[in-house]
């Protein structure tokens, strides 16, 4: 019974976290037919913008610098939202495509999006690449470093305000009778039968998983949206490890602290003797050695990325760069 007990304790927790998914699936639906079209689109417009600022804020950390502030994000017309900052910002094009799929996913938009980063002084797109669900994405100039400079980042999304394919006299008959009508009933049945989906689908999943999985797993849920993207990577430098995937690497602490300052210092050559300084600081004698062997040891942790590398430029420093 010791054994026993735990595991049926573990599937009542799955089997109720399962249907308080499906209410509140319900509950979600039978919420938003009291809204008109306008508080749909509001809720909408609020989401975009917060996780355009979100985007702002993780760019202006990767450049190192966390006092600026990321300014309103205005809506230029509609679809279209600009993104302003207090000060002159640096960037990374790889970390702007990381940041644009993983806070907005393109299939949440039908038709994809596209985003302009727009030189404030001389009114020209200097960057841009385009996410699309029809066609292959745009992605140009990769793996650059954009020069510090006064920029607003673009984002234009051709279907913001589509209903996803319902017509107009079905919008109006869900709202007339949202509780009778044919749309309703259909919508219940439906996220009926996809809470059942989800159910088995993560059962199944939880079963798959390793120990080591799962914990990762846990880590990206309640992490993910707070740690700077590193590549292909997620940086937890509290934490002191890389994310990839449902994959975790540990950093000892020295190699946490270099990456950590070459991270901040993207593509941009630090000197030997400033790393040295910066590390071993407070310790007694150090040799160039020691520092190779750190180098050596976060090339091997980075190499599941194959964009990602730090170059050594012989007898001045380092560089961490995308390809």
């Amino acid at each position: 019974m010791r054994v026993k007990f735990p595991l049926i304790i573990l599937f009542a927790d799955r089997l109720l976290h399962g249907l308080a998914l499906a209410v509140a699936a319900l509950v979600i639906v039978v919420t938003a037919s009291s809204f008109c079209v306008t508080d749909n689109r509001g809720a909408k417009l609020k989401q975009v913008n917060l996780l355009i600022r979100r985007m702002g804020d993780q760019l202006l950390l990767q450049s190192g610098d966390k006092d600026s502030r990321v300014l309103p994000v205005t809506e230029k017309k509609d679809g279209i939202f600009v993104l302003h900052f207090e000060k002159d910002l640096r960037f990374n094009h790889d970390s702007l495509i990381a940041l644009s799929r993983r806070l907005l996913p393109k299939a949440q938009f039908p038709s994809g999006y596209t985003v302009t980063v727009h030189d404030c002084r001389e009114n020209a797109i200097v960057y841009g690449f385009e996410l699309n669900n029809k066609t292959s994405d745009v992605l140009a100039c990769s793996g650059r470093n954009q020069p510090p400079g006064c920029y607003t980042i673009e984002f234009a999304f051709a279907d913001f305000d589509s209903k996803a394919g319902i017509s107009a006299s079905a919008i109006t008959e869900f709202k007339e009778k949202p509780f009778t009508s044919p749309l309703m009933l259909a919508a219940y049945g439906l996220v009926l039968v996809l809470a059942s989906v989800f159910v088995a689908k993560r059962f199944k999943k939880r079963s798959d998983q390793s120990p080591d999985d799962r914990k990762a797993e846990v880590i990206k849920e309640e992490l993910a949206p707070e740690l700077p993207a590193l590549g292909k990577f997620l940086f937890d430098v509290k934490g002191q490890r890389l994310l990839f995937g449902n994959e975790i690497t540990d950093l000892t602490d020295k190699e946490c602290r270099i990456l950590e300052l070459l991270h901040e210092n993207f593509g941009e050559l630090i000197p030997r003797e400033t790393l040295m300084q910066k590390i071993w600081i407070d310790e007694g004698v150090l040799t160039g050695r020691s520092l190779d062997m750190f180098i050596s040891k976060l090339r091997k942790k980075l190499s599941r990325d194959g964009d990602l590398r730090i170059m050594n430029v012989h007898g001045k420093g380092y560089r961490l760069e995308g390809v």
